[in-house]
């Protein structure tokens, strides 16, 4: 069902549900008052009744009052006269009987309404001028060709005003939804060879408007994906092809004719090194892939910055024996508890080999400074400090894009994906990474954690001793 004819729906029907209300409220009202009308009359009839019986005969004796052939009043209607011992005095139809319960209600109460099969009655107890007591029943059809006429009319202007509601209704939400209708019509006209086109929002700071900036804003967002993506796949297989060329270049040059031992040995050294080259730009490649697709799966549990640092050190140093690394342990917290942090141990370790490679790989003399500082508000940062030019502010943002490479440093061997990959594994820890300038030299990369706690004390099992961190240089 449309929108459309939802709203119209609802409309008839809230609107209906009202006006019945209130042309029942009016019925209701109008109909008690008519029946308010009708016993005052019964009960003025009735009285002005006994006044003539009264006037004629004082005594009101059974045997003077005999009233049957009287036609003052029409058949449907009676008036029955009784006195306090029940006994009927007078009636203009003989016929009706009135039980002592009903009697002894009007007695009890002075007033008392009631029916008699299709009848309403009221009764009334009557005290005549000479001290007698009297039991007045005045009976009759209720039946108003007013309230009847006023019914009819309401029916026919109920489904009047429904025929009313209905088309207005339609037309208003027609009209209501004209803005959603139009938005949708340029959405349709928004192709991926187009993604720049974008919806115009309106000058009334409503909730469409509203709607119209959220659409223009996550089509930006989708724009600046589709060139991020193609941006990416353009450098992707710019890195990819310059190690795969470089590697048949080289062997269809051995291939080509025959060559000494120690040539083919540098060859294969050339090839080897392509060959690293490439599964490390793919390993970052995957790894930046997989933390991007599940990064709400990734498991989270504590552990020390300390070892992480260790551990990433030796891994660095594995692949690249002529780096150094200096430990600044001067600023470590007192508790070794206060080295915890909650992460996901193998993606913050990835984090801290590449900053640390990358600040060997840029320092002139391939050695980096790691610090660990315990803020005021009890929380851990690594700071880690390389001797390479500085980073201009310009572009401080722009090396944590993908394959992004400052010019100055394009003679420096890399793909440009270290950092972009450390940006995406500290945005899933909710870490922020910041780079300060040396007052000479140097960049001072610092990566800030939350301050960590512990779920369940129980499930964490400190190691006490730790040699790593009492080393100052290694």
């Amino acid at each position: 069902m449309q929108i459309r004819t939802r709203l119209t729906l609802w409309y008839i029907g809230i609107s209906a549900l009202l006006l019945f209300s209130s042309l029942m409220f009016i019925y209701y009202n109008f109909s008690n008052h008519l029946r308010s009308e009708y016993y005052k009359t019964m009960q003025s009839k009735a009285l002005m009744t006994v006044a003539m019986l009264v006037k004629n005969n004082p005594d009101l004796g059974p045997q003077q009052i005999d009233n049957k052939d009287n036609d003052l009043l029409p058949s449907k209607e009676n008036i029955l006269v009784f006195n306090s011992d029940f006994v009927q005095l007078f009636a203009f139809h003989d016929e009706d009987k009135i039980s002592n319960e009903i009697l002894n209600s009007i007695k009890t109460k002075g007033e008392y309404k009631f029916s008699m099969d299709n009848f309403d009655a009221i009764g009334i107890k009557y005290t005549t001028n000479y001290g007698k007591e009297l039991l007045i029943i005045a009976k009759g059809i209720f039946m108003s060709e007013e309230l009847i006429r006023l019914g009819n009319i309401m029916l026919i202007t109920f489904f009047l005003f429904l025929i009313v509601i209905a088309v207005s209704g339609y037309y208003f939400s027609a009209h209501t939804l004209l803005p959603i209708t139009k938005t949708m019509n340029e959405l349709d006209k928004i192709l991926p060879s187009n993604l720049s086109k974008r919806l115009q929002v309106g000058k009334n700071k409503d909730e469409l408007s509203r709607l119209s900036g959220t659409f223009n804003k996550l089509l930006d967002r989708i724009e600046e994906a589709f060139n991020i993506q193609k941006g990416f796949l353009s450098n992707v297989s710019h890195e990819l092809r310059n190690p795969l060329a470089s590697i048949t270049s080289r062997i269809q040059v051995s291939l080509s004719k025959d060559r000494t031992l120690e040539e083919y040995k540098n060859c294969l050294h050339s090839v080897l090194s392509d060959a690293v080259d490439l599964e490390h730009t793919s390993t970052h490649l995957m790894e930046l892939a997989r933390i991007s697709a599940k990064s709400e799966n990734i498991l989270f549990g504590p552990v020390r910055i300390d070892e992480i640092l260790w551990q990433a050190k030796e891994n660095v140093k594995k692949s690249n024996p002529e780096y150094s690394f200096i430990f600044d342990t001067s600023c470590l917290p007192e508790k070794s508890e206060d080295l915890i942090v909650d992460a996901n141990e193998a993606l913050i370790k990835t984090a801290f080999v590449n900053l640390m490679e990358n600040a060997c790989k840029f320092s002139p003399d391939h050695k980096s400074l790691v610090k660990v500082i315990q803020n005021s508000d009890g929380a851990i940062a690594v700071e880690i400090k390389d001797s390479a030019q500085i980073i201009p502010d310009s572009e401080k943002e722009q090396i944590f894009k993908p394959f992004y490479r400052s010019y100055a440093n394009h003679a420096i061997k890399g793909s440009g994906i270290g950092l972009s990959l450390v940006a995406s594994i500290l945005n899933v820890h909710e870490s922020t990474l910041t780079i300060k300038n040396g007052s000479t030299k140097g960049n001072i990369f610092t990566v800030h954690f939350k301050k960590y706690t512990p779920k369940h004390e129980k499930n964490i099992k400190l190691k006490m001793n730790n040699p790593h961190m009492t080393q100052n240089t290694l």
